[in-house]
């Protein structure tokens, strides 16, 4: 069930005045719009807050259908390419900054780990609305306490952040004495229900003008509070607005309870997967059969078919020499390369018997290229054409070789692709290259390529080692770069160390995992 969209749908309902039933007995909207007016102008009186530059605005229909807006002593003005749908009888539209007082920015000054007053940061206001009070930060400023602290039936507005998270919306209940930080705005309501303009700012309408409004930085967007008061917002009759919240109230609790339970079992299918995978890896998802050829005898023929590579000019040799790590009889675990001494390595733990640990590059190449004429037609991969889940599902666009060898990542039917840049890694981008156009393909330089160079590894075994507990965690631990966009040190990949089980086990380890995953799956 895709709940974002249902809770998308009910908002735009709400705001089009079609997720309850008008009552012609309810106080028109103009005349609460009047009182508002009235309000606002008792508040500038009393220099609470500031009269608008140009007039306050008052927005209406007039006989030709059509909607003017007129500012203080000017002349109205159509403003029927402004007006993003039609309202039911009875609504009115109106600017953000004739409901409200005057927006406040959040402090500028820095918040701590301790003091006597939380403070709200962009992370704290959610995509749904509400207030999210973990990871607070607090202030024993008593001046900010006092400049910028929220009353129940503020609205938060998040004026900076992201392109996609930028506008983010909530209303404040009380439930918790806070202030705000500075990219957030305090929007305080004039008579108008805060929950109900909560609602209408959290709804896909608010979406788009948002994304059409922001101004877009190097990394992050903004929307000054001098555009958020421009925003046209549809307003019910007051005893609707409060229809509208109790019915989307009901109903979005509903769809909350349907998002927690599925987001348990959620939860429950990784953990369930991840157990999967690391009984497989650890050599406990299947019995071994003692009769199995053991991997010591796989790994020193693979060993013998990447010097043929080597020799043929198609691989280099592994750095150091050929790696050989044994268990020896006291416990310990050695390593030789090449003609140098034996020397202690730690490996994350023991196997069965006939398993050998091996270095992943030993036996594999990284980011390979590819020997292909100009004017050959090969796949094309950027990221947004690989699959999400670990599903090994792609959907290539056809190119001409000349104008992706250069400045891509590429790869040939057999080889093993695995996102490295976060959140990509996590979400399970990964793929066994097969059916390529001509056998070629090239993608985004955010991706990691695995090509074999024997055959001591099944290429779906070495898919769930790479999905599994051992490597995804130890992987992560190696992020760098800023949030959001942290990648796999290139490090990690050369020492990372995967179990090599019998062939045969390999296949049977491949056929019982892709069972339990399956029943995972229908769950």
């Amino acid at each position: 069930m895709d709940t974002k969209r249902i809770r998308a749908k009910l908002l735009d309902l709400a705001v089009r005045g079609k997720l309850v039933s008008q009552d012609p007995v309810d106080e028109p909207a103009a005349v609460l719009l009047e009182r508002i007016r009235e309000e606002r102008a008792k508040l500038i009186k009393e220099k609470i807050i500031r009269a608008p530059k140009d007039g306050e605005s008052v927005i209406f229909k007039d006989s030709d259908g059509s909607r003017y807006e007129k500012r203080g002593a000017g002349e109205p003005v159509c403003i029927d390419n402004e007006i993003p749908f039609e309202v039911p009888e009875g609504w009115e539209w109106a600017r953000l900054e004739t409901l409200m007082e005057e927006p406040r920015y959040g402090t500028s000054k820095k918040s701590s780990a301790d003091g006597a007053f939380p403070v709200l940061r962009m992370g704290n206001i959610t995509r749904t609305g509400v207030i999210d009070y973990s990871d607070l930060v607090y202030t024993s400023d008593e001046c900010d306490i006092r400049e910028y602290a929220l009353r129940k039936g503020d609205v938060v507005f998040n004026r900076t952040n992201s392109k996609e998270w930028v506008g983010k919306t909530a209303y404040y209940d009380g439930s918790l004495s806070c202030i705000i930080a500075g990219y957030l705005i305090r929007i305080r309501p004039v008579l108008i229900d805060g929950r109900y303009l909560n609602f209408a700012m959290c709804s896909p309408y608010e979406r788009e003008w948002c994304s059409r409004v922001k101004t877009d930085g190097v990394n992050q967007s903004n929307i000054s509070a001098h555009k958020l008061k421009s925003l046209l917002v549809p307003v019910p009759p007051l005893a609707e607005q409060r229809r509208i919240v109790a019915e989307l109230g009901r109903l979005l609790s509903l769809v909350g309870s349907v998002e927690r339970d599925s987001a348990d079992l959620g939860a429950l299918r990784a953990r369930a997967r991840a157990k999967v995978l690391d009984l497989a890896v650890r050599g406990r998802l299947v019995p071994q059969d003692p009769s199995d050829e053991p991997a010591s005898a796989l790994l020193a023929r693979a060993a013998v078919e990447r010097r043929a590579l080597v020799g043929e000019g198609r691989a280099k040799a592994p750095k150091g020499g050929w790696s050989v790590i044994e268990r020896r009889s006291d416990g310990t675990h050695y390593e030789k390369r090449g003609d140098g001494e034996p020397v202690p390595v730690e490996v994350p733990y023991d196997l069965p018997e006939g398993w050998a640990w091996a270095r992943l590059l030993d036996l594999y190449i990284l980011n390979p290229k590819n020997n292909v004429e100009d004017s050959v037609q090969v796949s094309f991969l950027p990221m947004s054409a690989i699959d999400e889940g670990y599903e090994n599902a792609i959907h290539p666009a056809n190119r001409m070789w000349r104008d992706v060898k250069k400045g891509f990542t590429q790869f040939a039917d057999g080889d093993i692709v695995f996102a490295k840049i976060s959140p990509c890694f996590e979400n399970g981008k990964y793929f066994i290259a097969k059916s390529l156009v001509n056998g070629i393909g090239a993608g985004t330089t955010e991706l990691y390529v695995l090509r074999p160079t024997s055959n001591a590894l099944l290429d779906m075994y070495t898919f769930l080692y790479l999905e599994s507990p051992l490597f995804v965690r130890g992987a992560c631990k190696t992020f760098m770069g800023t949030v959001g966009q942290q990648r796999i040190k290139r490090d990690y990949i050369e020492a990372a160390l995967i179990p090599v089980p019998p062939l045969a086990e390999q296949q049977r380890i491949i056929d019982t995992a892709k069972l339990f995953l399956d029943s995972l799956t229908s769950l």
